[in-house]
């Protein structure tokens, strides 16, 4: 059994040190809110005073922040995952940052001499409850193996993409696409009911159709608003965000999709709502 610090005790973050904690790995984690921290503790994980003190004890770090901000608070500093990280120590951003911030992060474990991985997920709040994410990994494949007993407690496959900033690059494509179907299901519907059809007839049997689990995501919360909250429109604005600044880096100037959606996204903020389920920019649901 191996020693494993959470770092960011969200949604994601906690279901993994959960399901570590059940398959008889040592955690120890650490949140910014203690509280979080607090009821892990009485299920068995180690509370961390810090992020550094969290990498001390460790043998793999998994980092699962909100965003660039977070990051750089968690990993930098002198109570930051690299001044406490030995050398020996795996560190793996769970979080789903930028592209420029996993190249920066990479660059700075390189320069310590650490093993690094991005190492972004997928699967939502069930996933990670259930220990059946998807992991998608940058970073050396050959390290891979030996974390396998890790990667068992929490996941149903690692799939990597290439080396460090591969696994964030095609989180943010996934995370894409995924929002433009999302929103393309939504007007979908909207033009079902102004053309006089019922959308629950029509909910239904596009779910026969391409899409696969999009599709199924989009229906299901279009009938229920999902509980507990399994990704928020803020967050799909900050990963579509990150998305179009890694397009427009890669030369890609026209985009129409990505920044339609995002401009979806931007509206449901501006009008409140960035705190509900990401199927918010889709109908509510008829009664």
């Amino acid at each position: 059994m191996a020693n494993v610090a959470v770092v960011g005790l969200g949604i994601m973050g906690r279901g993994m040190a959960e399901n570590l904690l059940k398959h008889g790995h040592t955690v120890t984690v650490w949140n910014r809110t203690p509280d979080r921290a607090a009821e892990l503790a009485d299920a068995g994980a180690v509370v961390a005073a810090t992020p550094a003190e969290a990498a001390a004890r460790a043998d793999v770090v998994f980092e699962v922040t909100a965003d660039d901000a977070s990051s750089r608070a968690v990993w930098q500093g002198p109570d930051g995952i690299l001044a406490g990280a030995r050398s020996t120590t795996v560190l793996i951003a769970s979080a789903t940052l930028s592209v420029s911030r996993i190249e920066d992060l990479a660059a700075r474990c390189a320069r310590q001499g650490l093993p690094f991985y991005d190492m972004p997920l997928t699967g939502g709040s069930a996933a990670a409850r259930t220990g059946t994410l998807v992991l998608l990994a940058g970073g050396d494949a050959d390290g891979l193996p030996a974390l396998q007993p890790v990667f068992d407690a929490i996941a149903r496959d690692v799939r990597h993409f290439g080396p460090a900033g591969a696994g964030t690059r095609f989180k943010l494509v996934l995370n894409a696409l995924q929002a433009v179907h999302l929103a393309g299901f939504g007007e979908a519907l909207r033009l079902a009911e102004a053309a006089g059809l019922d959308p629950h007839q029509v909910g239904e049997a596009l779910l026969d159709r391409p899409g696969g689990v999009v599709t199924r995501l989009a229906w299901d919360s279009y009938l229920t608003p999902p509980e507990p909250l399994n990704f928020s429109a803020a967050w799909a604005h900050k990963d579509l965000t990150y998305a179009a600044h890694m397009a427009d880096a890669a030369g890609q100037d026209h985009h129409p999709l990505l920044d339609g959606v995002l401009s979806l996204f931007t509206a449901a903020l501006a009008e409140g709502r960035a705190h509900e389920d990401w199927s918010t920019v889709n109908p509510t649901a008829p009664h």
